[in-house]
């Protein structure tokens, strides 16, 4: 896939961070012309970008501090393991509870279509969920659900008119990087491809 132009790419980043290409604060140009660069066109990579922005507060140091941690610019030779970097900032990036649900997906194959209530029952039967300021463990989940969503960790699939998302996809690049993070958490660990064993995390 070809990367995105110029324009193309910031048409998609400020409209998941603003909602539209022409609502980005004067202060914020600059820096993000920097990072747009960085991200190389490549749409996974401002996809995960502006996903973590669009969740950290509008302020500019807080904009520089992630241009800095992406690193060098993506260019075609780079670009699997400046993805990684990207994906491994997104995710670090995370409060433990949404590590913790996001780690549990690594049980599931690459291109799976994860259906919504399952998941979230999953969670609530492994005890990743407790009941929050009055809300119900099942509106807990549900929070975390759409919260991972918002931050394009995972993609919905089947969305309703109202918003409602029936299930969703994990890309292969965020997969591959929840199995290793769950390894070396010692969270999860696939055995032979099949059977899941889970460990202490």
């Amino acid at each position: 896939m070809e990367p995105l132009s110029d324009p193309h790419s910031e048409r998609l980043f400020f409209r998941r961070i603003f909602g539209s290409e022409n609502c980005c604060p004067h202060m914020f140009i600059e820096v993000s012309k920097a990072i747009l660069k960085k991200c190389g066109g490549l749409p996974l990579a401002i996809i995960s970008i502006s996903g973590l922005l669009a969740n950290r507060p509008r302020v500019k140091e807080e904009w520089d501090k992630v241009k800095r941690s992406i690193g060098s610019d993506l260019n075609k030779s780079q670009s699997l393991e400046g993805m990684k970097n990207i994906q491994s900032l997104s995710y670090n990036d995370l409060p433990p509870n949404l590590k913790t649900v996001l780690l549990h997906q690594s049980n599931f194959p690459e291109d799976y279509v994860i259906d919504r209530e399952r998941l979230v029952r999953q969670w609530i039967a492994e005890g990743f969920i407790s009941e929050e300021r009055g809300r119900s463990c099942q509106e807990v989940a549900e929070s975390y659900f759409y919260e991972l969503i918002n931050k394009s960790l995972v993609q919905p699939v089947h969305i309703h008119c109202d918003g409602m998302v029936d299930a969703c996809r994990i890309h292969d690049m965020m997969l591959e990087l929840i199995i290793s993070k769950s390894i070396e958490e010692n969270f999860i660990t696939v055995v032979n491809g099949s059977q899941t064993v889970w460990g202490n995390p």
